[in-house]
């Protein structure tokens, strides 16, 4: 294999429009990452419907959606 080769199936960056859906399927260790930093999803008073967007979920808890973003892509 070639050691440049992304053999990943996560995508080089999230971006505001991707959906938390696609996020966590990418990346399942990211839902650790939301309940920890943002309180996001751990419960059902901080939970979000999966096919919401990144923008539309840091709207709703009052994150700026840069924020969230940067966290979300924090491995790529």
């Amino acid at each position: 294999m070639n050691p440049t080769q992304n053999t990943s199936s996560k995508p080089s960056q999230f971006t505001a429009k991707s959906t938390m859906l696609e996020c966590l399927t990418a990346d399942p260790s990211l839902g650790m990452v939301l309940m920890r930093d943002f309180h996001i999803g751990g419960c059902r008073s901080c939970g979000f419907d999966p096919h919401s967007s990144i923008e539309e979920v840091a709207q709703q808890n009052g994150i700026p959606t840069e924020r969230l973003l940067a966290a979300l892509n924090r491995s790529n």
